[in-house]
């Protein structure tokens, strides 16, 4: 994930969900491709809010990720290696909540996992963005879908439309890189109707991103409580 991203997300919108009338289409379809991607990065940067969930079909490596995005926060978990951690950014300010097996697998500490996770307990756990654990356990990569700008690294150089699709209902359009090969290639494929959103990101080599839910009314995403938050090198010193 940290390598498809870097490189660098999508499902049902309920933001263009079908009323009574079908929507109305919105010219995409007749576009150069990389006019659609361009119109479809400028609604994914307006967006209030969206969910995402992310998919690595590496067997050796599976990964899964499901986050809710309001404005530049985020709250949701990180899967892989049988363990799993919270994340939260809220402003500036980044946490994460990790299970033992994730402390032993993600955070790679197996011998001080167990004091760790009952030491923070249930408690978020405060990280500088710069901590090399976040990218230990590829934090890093989840925490870039806060930021709007990160979908740009991924656009292909070379770009051309590909078939019409229905995903989760939702028509959409499919931009193809035409510079990789089948496997390693980046597929996006953007709403024709209503506002352009990307509804699914294929990043290629088994990563997938499906984007739902876009300007849904969504609960603020703030800091946690102090009494319910700790610092990480009050954790790392505790042992």
């Amino acid at each position: 994930m940290r390598a498809a991203v870097a490189a660098t997300a999508m499902l049902l919108l309920t933001g263009c969900a079908h009323d009574a009338a079908t929507p109305a289409g919105n010219g995409l379809t007749g576009l150069p491709a990389a006019t659609v991607v361009e119109r479809s990065l400028a609604a994914f940067k307006s967006a209030p809010s969206y969910r995402v969930e992310v998919h690595c079909g590496d067997a050796s490596k599976p990964l899964s990720i499901k986050l809710a995005v309001v404005g530049a926060n985020l709250h949701g978990s990180l899967t892989r290696d049988g363990g799993t951690t919270e994340i939260l950014k809220a402003g500036t300010n980044f946490y994460i909540r990790p299970d033992e097996t994730f402390w032993a697998t993600g955070l790679e500490k197996p011998e001080q996992a167990h004091a760790y996770a009952t030491f923070a307990g249930a408690r978020w756990i405060k990280v500088g963005r710069g901590d090399p654990l976040l990218a230990t356990a590829g934090l890093d990569g989840a925490f870039l879908f806060a930021d709007r700008t990160f979908l740009n690294s991924a656009v292909p150089k070379q770009m051309a439309l590909g078939d019409l699709k229905d995903i989760g209902g939702v028509p959409t359009v499919t931009v193809l890189d035409t510079w990789t090969t089948e496997d390693a290639r980046t597929e996006i494929s953007v709403a024709t109707t209503g506002e352009p959103y990307p509804v699914r990101w294929d990043f290629g080599l088994g990563t997938v991103a499906d984007f739902t839910a876009y300007g849904t009314p969504s609960d603020p995403i703030e800091d946690p409580a102090p009494t319910t938050m700790v610092d990480m090198k009050t954790v790392l010193h505790h042992t």
